[in-house]
């Protein structure tokens, strides 16, 4: 509506716009009809003055008033009666005595003097307005029908190609809020509804990943819960059993307990990973000793690496390491890193914690001679729940690495993976330098 309404406005300022570029014309005109009137009457004298009048005045869409002292005649369709106001009388007397005036009245300006026998008369010509205002009218009109179907025609088209893609947007939003995240909308163009379109796919993209990995998480939750509470309900019915041996009794007992402390495990895991995901995770940072918090870990995991005789070696730079970053989530990476090394390593093997100054940064590496890992694993390491098939005999439950994943995350640093199958794996964090260790770095350079 609005755009009609504009096209409709803009058509009449139009149409006014001619009609006074008209007028101008239609005054010009009116001029030299004056003097052309007023040269014809002087050459055919007094006698035919009134035919030449009558005769051109029905020919054509003019009047001609005819006025000096004694006469005030117009022949014409006009009105018979003087044309003229009193101020437009006074004015026409001073044009026949050949005086210039400052009436601006159409009637004096264009009017012409001309002399027949001595005495001096005033012409002036008028046309007949009445065709013209039916024509500005029809014009109008006119116009107006016809700017009214263009402006019909351009919403059309303006609908076509603005309201019917937000329209199909609309229904496909619709659809995203009813979970059908298939829903795709097409849009041939490179304009700015091309981009709208694609961001939307791309939206519904992520929202169909972001619902398959709910699904899968489910599922992995479902099936990690499903194995433990089995073996517990299983065992707990056997040992109901009023003839079952003491050996068996504490053999089932150590099962329940094993299972139970996995749930206990599983389920405090989830939690931290859940809580770590939140958008209002915050970090206790501050400035530590990074030497002394991993020989804490390690210390932590001699008994676990002890049990299946494996060597913990621990390699370390000369000097302080100083780190800033919260000191409880990183020992966290730190226990989750070295325990999945001893895990995975088989008996007699070694676990090497290695630590390497680069410039203004620090790298963690911890490697383990355990049974590796395929590129097609590497890929997927820190998912959730993500076991391949040969660390499936090794207990645990896909979720320590994706804790070590979102805590690197959330500081800020970097961790990478190289392995191969049969001959370990080593993972490397990255970490910067705090400003007290980079200047007693410097101190020491300078002192050797």
């Amino acid at each position: 509506m609005t755009i009609l309404v504009s096209f409709l406005l803009a058509g009449f300022f139009a149409i006014r716009r001619t009609d006074d570029n008209t007028n101008q014309i239609a005054y010009s005109e009116l001029e030299r009809a004056s003097k052309h009137i007023a040269d014809l009457i002087e050459l055919v004298g007094p006698n035919d003055q009134k035919s030449v009048l009558s005769d051109y005045s029905q020919s054509s869409e003019m009047s001609f008033n005819i006025y000096n002292e004694n006469i005030d005649k117009t022949y014409g369709h006009m009105n018979k009666k003087s044309r003229f106001s009193e101020a437009e009388k006074k004015a026409m007397l001073t044009v026949i005595n050949g005086k210039k005036t400052t009436n601006t009245s159409s009637l004096v300006a264009y009017a012409k003097t001309y002399e027949i026998e001595g005495i001096r008369y005033v012409i002036s010509v008028q046309r007949d307005n009445t065709l013209k205002k039916s024509t500005f009218v029809t014009s109008y009109i006119v116009s107006g029908l016809i700017l009214l179907l263009v402006g019909s025609v351009v919403f059309l088209i303006i609908s076509d190609f603005i309201v019917k893609p937000i329209s199909n947007l609309t229904k496909a939003t619709n659809e995203l809020i009813k979970g059908n995240y298939r829903v795709r909308v097409n849009y041939a163009g490179e304009d700015e509804i091309s981009k709208l379109y694609n961001a939307f796919n791309q939206m519904a993209i992520q929202l169909a990943k972001q619902e398959e990995t709910r699904q899968q998480f489910i599922s992995d939750v479902s099936h990690e819960f499903q194995t433990p509470l089995t073996a517990i309900s299983g065992f707990a019915n056997i040992l109901k059993s009023e003839n079952l041996p003491d050996d068996q009794r504490k053999k089932y007992a150590s099962i329940i307990s094993s299972n139970s402390q996995r749930l206990s495990t599983l389920s405090k895991n989830m939690l931290q990973l859940t809580l770590l995901e939140g958008e209002d995770t915050k970090l206790d940072i501050h400035e530590y000793s990074l030497i002394d918090q991993l020989n804490r870990v390690i210390e932590t995991q001699d008994y676990t690496a002890l049990s299946k005789d494996i060597e913990i070696e621990f390699i370390k730079p000369k000097g302080e390491i100083f780190v800033e970053a919260d000191e409880s989530r990183m020992e966290q990476v730190w226990i989750n890193l070295i325990n999945n090394a001893i895990k995975y390593t088989e008996e007699h093997g070694v676990v090497t914690v290695e630590v390497k100054r680069w410039g203004k940064d620090i790298s963690v590496l911890i490697h383990d001679t355990g049974i590796g890992m395929s590129e097609e694993t590497i890929s997927h390491i820190f998912e959730r729940f993500y076991r391949d098939d040969k660390s499936r005999a090794v207990e645990g439950n896909g979720l320590g690495l994706s804790i070590v994943s979102r805590i690197i995350a959330l500081h800020g640093f970097k961790i990478d993976v190289t392995s191969e199958e049969d001959a370990g794996s080593v993972f490397t964090v990255k970490m910067p330098l705090s400003t007290k260790s980079y200047v007693n770095k410097l101190i020491v350079n300078r002192k050797d």
